[in-house]
């Protein structure tokens, strides 16, 4: 999971959760601090309605909010959300999403993130925006290198 291109991380780091809904990254700017990830879930995520439930998108995008942090925060901080606020769009057809996150402004102890999810056809279905908690891994201080976008 995207070991190439984010430096001194590797897949078995990922949480359980991006690791079951296939998780990948796609590409990293570290400068602006966003990350673009796809997912590829497996046929589980389906409702009664043949689309993926809403809350399996809401964990791909608090995924990919929370691993953006991480890294473009130097692997520093651990997180842990305090909301998300979500808008659906558009309901999305089982297959590989994208989603997009991006840091907002970082503070010592609280990160603004935001992410959005494409469908398989590129078109935008949903948007999120958080507050992540952040707590310093190992007892430091935390980093906030990520500046505001």
């Amino acid at each position: 999971m995207g070991a190439a291109i984010v430096p001194g991380f590797s897949a078995d780091q990922a949480p359980a959760t991006a690791r079951w809904l296939g998780m990948d990254v796609v590409s990293w700017d570290r400068e602006a601090a966003t990350l673009r990830v796809s997912f590829d879930p497996p046929r589980d995520v389906i409702n009664f309605g043949g689309v993926i439930q809403g809350g399996f998108l809401v964990a791909m995008m608090d995924d990919a909010m929370g691993f953006n942090a991480f890294i473009s925060m130097d692997m520093k901080n651990a997180q842990a959300s305090i909301d998300i606020h979500t808008h659906f769009f558009r309901p999305v057809a089982y297959g590989r999403t994208e989603v997009e996150a991006r840091i907002v402004r970082a503070g010592r102890n609280v990160a603004f993130v935001e992410a959005e999810l494409f469908d398989k056809d590129g078109i935008l279905a949903a948007r999120a925006v958080s507050s992540t908690k952040l707590t310093p891994i190992g007892g430091g201080k935390s980093q906030p290198e990520a500046a505001s976008a």
